[in-house]
């Protein structure tokens, strides 16, 4: 009885010590599928076949999944957001619930929306792994350059500032007179309680250099 009860516990703590990589690992696959169904979906807006497609009976179990992330797609992402200097290529989904923001970075409700007059805000994890989520968000610097695709239109917008501020300033959401704001929004953990990390970016119009 005792040796069993020790082999439990030997279980019970790998798993503890595992578990925080499995769960990054877990949300790292439905965030590349999201990724994968997202671009075939695009791929599939410009495409007009001649004739309807043959069923596809070979895989069944796999078209279920598929239809399932194409339905997730189509009532909760608004987008992609695509930032080249730190190698960031996330969906956007709408509302920065917690299942939302634990699979990609998210939208917060009620700002605004993407090209237009407002405040778009988009909320993500700061991840202790480097390179996931907003990681390296810090690193940004005025002038660099924020990618918004929806569907077949890309929005710049250009890094104007980026600033801390306690959890509670939620006025870095609200807009600004007529400016076409982006405002990126993420924990900071230089000390306790966290402050918030942001970073403001302005829309850049046709026909303007940085």
């Amino acid at each position: 009885m005792k040796r069993f009860i020790a082999v439990i516990l030997i279980l019970s703590g790998i798993f503890l010590i595992s578990y925080p990589k499995l769960k990054e690992a877990y949300f790292d696959y439905q965030q590349k599928k999201l990724i994968e169904t997202w671009n075939k979906t695009m791929e599939d807006l410009g495409d007009y076949p001649d004739e309807a497609p043959k069923e596809d009976t070979s895989a069944p179990l796999e078209s279920k999944k598929n239809d399932y992330l194409i339905e997730y797609i189509n009532s909760h992402m608004e987008g992609m957001l695509k930032i080249d200097k730190i190698n960031i290529f996330l969906p956007i989904l709408k509302g920065a619930t917690k299942t939302n923001l634990d699979i990609s970075a998210a939208s917060v409700s009620g700002t605004g929306n993407p090209g237009d007059i407002g405040n778009y805000c988009i909320s993500a994890h700061r991840s202790r792994s480097y390179g996931r989520q907003f990681n390296r968000l810090n690193e940004l610097k005025k002038g660099d350059k924020i990618e918004i695709i929806v569907k077949d239109k890309t929005y710049t917008y250009v890094v104007s500032e980026t600033f801390l501020v306690e959890a509670e300033d939620t006025w870095v959401m609200l807009p600004q007179k007529d400016k076409k704001l982006l405002t990126l929004i993420t924990c900071d953990y230089s000390r306790k309680p966290y402050p918030r990390l942001i970073v403001r970016a302005n829309l850049l119009e046709s026909g303007e250099n940085i």
